[in-house]
């Protein structure tokens, strides 16, 4: 059975190239380190720092308010400015990876950025559960979080 991909989507007022810079060079400043990190979801308190590095092969990955390292994932593609592809697992083995999708495409007064996070099925069970919270997450995490911090930057 095929679960149904996550897509969000945002129109930002910066450039393609400053949206892409924004999500893969600064990913630890906009990213919700209180709210969602394994820290904040296992111990209540805010994650150090959450990092992307962006080249292929890049990892994903948090270092937790006791100074703890999570491996996230990894970036699977790396297109500057058109798109940035994560494998990501927070929590799970690398078998376990669903895929984040994110595109950058310019329009008339800024930037359309849409991510879509799909290939639930290598959750088994979980799928649908899953799915329905990360639905849930991206709505905060990057139709809020990412986008207001390019709108910051735009200001």
């Amino acid at each position: 059975i095929m679960t149904d991909p996550v897509i969000k989507t945002v129109n930002v007022p910066c450039t393609q190239e400053r949206a892409f810079q924004i999500f893969a060079n600064d990913f630890s400043a906009w990213w919700p380190k209180d709210k969602h990190s394994v820290s904040a979801m296992d111990g209540g308190k805010p994650a150090r720092e959450v990092s992307l590095e962006p080249r292929t092969g890049g990892a994903v990955s948090e270092i937790g308010h006791d100074g703890t390292a999570y491996n996230w994932g990894s970036v699977s593609k790396y297109d500057p400015h058109a798109q940035l592809s994560l494998l990501w697992h927070i929590g799970k083995p690398v078998e376990e990876a669903t895929l984040v999708d994110v595109t950058f495409e310019a329009t008339a007064d800024g930037t359309k950025v849409t991510l879509t996070h799909h290939g639930w099925e290598a959750l088994g069970d979980d799928a649908d559960k899953m799915r329905e919270g990360y639905n849930a997450g991206w709505v905060h995490v990057f139709e809020t979080c990412f986008a207001d911090a390019c709108t910051a930057a735009a200001a």
